[in-house]
């Protein structure tokens, strides 16, 4: 049975950090805002012995505020599939590896405990070796607009947590400015009509394909993703990539009002995007996000730890079908703090990178300067390519349909790598029918107006990051099949010299 992402009855309980009240580090700074799971910990590095396994350091620091720390269900399993991993797919689980632990009160009836807290806590007391294997357990949401307002809006789980719509803490720029991309005609999600064949009738034939891997939310049965060759849907079990059926399942309407979730669709959306980018990519899917737009920072892990194995693998054994060449991400979280310099997202995203695969990440849509992970890692790629070059994720903001405006909701971060078409971009969506009505239909039912929630045709237009990111993903994926090299070719030196050359002339190209 695949790890699918939690239903929302299933999710557990979400925090907002406030950074006037949460305890400051011992530099005295505060924290920037964040949503975290308060009871849970990362924890980096492969159990190599038992004393790991148990958890005896973390224990042992954790006594003191009388806490203990137990696996997730979800990990044993993972550490049980993998303990006789041997060789160099060992030493890869021993960099990449993380675990997520469970922080419980030794005594019935404690107070539950604060992750954040428990974290400043230990940052006085326990090891250096501890620390630096030890984080926040974020959660993770889209980098799309979806009817509320950026990463807080219309998350359903808070109970009196004061950061939804409004946020004091970005400046500047009013949400009714922001709220205009929420309309229908003005980027809201809409339904419309495309006259325009599956462009996979007209791809190319290649030797090899290439592959773009989408992490996100579930890609729907759909007219245009028909062929299981075009593309791949898998999904984590037990830390291993499965073939995925959830695609096959109706697709839910909330019982009570007959709406869509918030972000129904917004891993079709971006799957249509790569397909009209690039009709020859492979577009390998794995869920993630819920339709309600939340992810656990453990399950996007786990994800890019089994992508990046069966990668690996195929490198290794010379199974091109196995490897990826472009991943695209179309979520993130707020950083509370300098620590996702050195985090596991950026220690796993750092070895796609060795291995030659190029990362595209969205910059987020609050109009916020805050570092938004793992669009944040974002680097400029080298000006020469060597024998030790690897290409850097490129992080991507939205422009307006006049193809030369930034979109007012696209965060600006140190480094915005290039800039795609983000609003009113039209693309697939799942064929379902909300509660909506036309506001005038015929007695015969024969002709009316729109029906503003009705996706039966298959498409609809949306505006975010989060399909910004998707386009420059199927431009690097169509550079790479224009480009003559031989796409076969999976050995590490290869792909790293053609992702950089892709990235190198897509990003070269026109933006503001």
């Amino acid at each position: 049975m695949s790890d699918q992402p939690d239903a929302p009855a299933d999710l557990p309980q979400l925090r907002a950090l406030d950074p006037t009240a949460a305890p400051r580090a011992s530099s005295g700074e505060p924290p920037s805002p964040t949503l975290y799971i308060p009871n849970r910990l990362l924890v980096s590095g492969f159990p190599s012995t038992e004393r790991d396994l148990r958890l005896d350091d973390l224990h042992a620091a954790l006594q003191p505020q009388g806490l203990s720390a137990r696996h997730t269900a979800k990990t044993l399993r993972r550490i049980g599939r993998l303990s006789n991993t041997r060789g160099p797919q060992r030493d890869l689980l021993n960099q990449i590896w993380v675990s997520t632990v469970v922080l419980e009160p030794d005594e019935a009836g404690a107070a539950a405990p604060d992750a954040w807290a428990v974290l400043q806590k230990l940052r006085d007391s326990a090891s250096a070796d501890l620390l630096a294997r030890l984080s926040l357990e974020h959660v993770v949401r889209p980098a799309g607009y979806w009817g509320g307002i950026g990463y807080w809006g219309g998350i359903p789980y808070w109970g009196g947590i004061p950061y939804w719509g409004g946020i004091p803490y970005w400046g500047g720029i009013g949400s009714n400015s922001l709220s205009e991309y929420l309309v229908p005609g003005r980027g809201g999600r809409m339904p419309v009509s495309v006259a325009l064949q599956d462009p996979a009738l007209r791809a190319r034939a290649l030797p090899r394909n290439p592959v773009v891997a989408v992490l996100d939310t579930v890609v729907a049965e759909h007219p245009w993703f028909t062929d299981p060759k075009r593309v791949l849907r898998l999904a984590v079990s037990d830390g291993e990539l499965v073939p995925d059926a959830t695609a096959l399942a109706p697709t839910p309407l909330n019982l009570l009002t007959g709406e869509a979730p918030p972000v129904q669709g917004h891993g079709t959306f971006i799957a249509g995007l790569i397909r009209q980018g690039c009709p020859e990519a492979t577009i390998l899917t794995i869920p993630v996000m819920n339709d309600e737009g939340v992810a656990e920072e453990g399950d996007v892990l786990d994800a890019l730890t089994a992508l990046l194995q069966r990668h690996i693998a195929g490198q290794d054994a010379n199974r091109p079908g196995d490897c990826v060449d472009v991943v695209s991400l179309s979520l993130g979280y707020y950083a509370e703090d300098q620590s996702y310099l050195s985090s596991p997202v950026k220690v796993l995203l750092d070895r796609f990178a060795e291995q030659g695969i190029l990362v595209v990440a969205g910059v987020g849509n609050d109009a916020s300067t805050q570092p938004f992970v793992p669009a944040a890692l974002s680097a400029d790629p080298p000006a020469r390519i060597t024998a030790t070059s690897k290409p850097p994720l490129a992080s991507v903001g939205a422009l307006n349909p006049d193809v030369s405006s930034i979109a007012l909701f696209s965060n600006e971060l140190p480094l915005v790598s290039a800039y795609r078409a983000g609003v009113s971009v039209i693309s697939t969506y799942p064929q379902v029918d909300g509660a909506g009505e036309p506001s005038t239909v015929t007695a015969d039912r024969r002709r009316s107006t729109v029906d503003p929630d009705d996706y039966s045709g298959g498409f609809a237009a949306w505006s975010g990051t989060s399909f910004s990111t998707p386009v420059l993903a199927a431009e690097l994926a169509a550079q790479l099949a224009a480009s003559g090299d031989d796409l076969t070719d999976v050995g590490i030196a290869a792909m790293r010299k053609r992702a950089i050359k892709a990235l190198k002339t897509c990003l070269g190209r026109q933006q503001p």
